[in-house]
């Protein structure tokens, strides 16, 4: 199936420029984590692993889209052979 490569590539391309994204909004809850504050240093915790959920989150959903878009193309392509066999078959019985 040519549309699997396809998908593949596609997928890791998300996922890089998922990866960039993440690093500009850390930079900031880096320096808290080390915070002489222990609510502060406690809080940023919680940020940065809900950020780090939501960065996978986005990235399960842009799969998952890649997967439906590969499935569409699959289905599009099996009604197209299906009506070729029944004209065919229309014109050879």
């Amino acid at each position: 199936m040519p549309t699997f490569p396809f998908a593949a590539a596609l997928l890791l391309a998300s996922t890089l420029a998922f990866t960039s994204c993440q690093s500009g909004t850390e930079a900031p809850v880096a320096a808290d984590l080390n915070s002489a504050n222990p609510t502060v240093a406690e809080q940023a915790r919680k940020v940065q692993e809900l950020s780090t959920q939501v960065e996978r989150q986005k990235a399960v959903i842009e799969t998952e889209k890649t997967k439906l878009t590969a499935l569409q193309q699959q289905l599009d392509g099996s009604r197209q052979n299906l009506d070729g066999i029944k004209k065919e078959v229309q014109a050879n019985p």
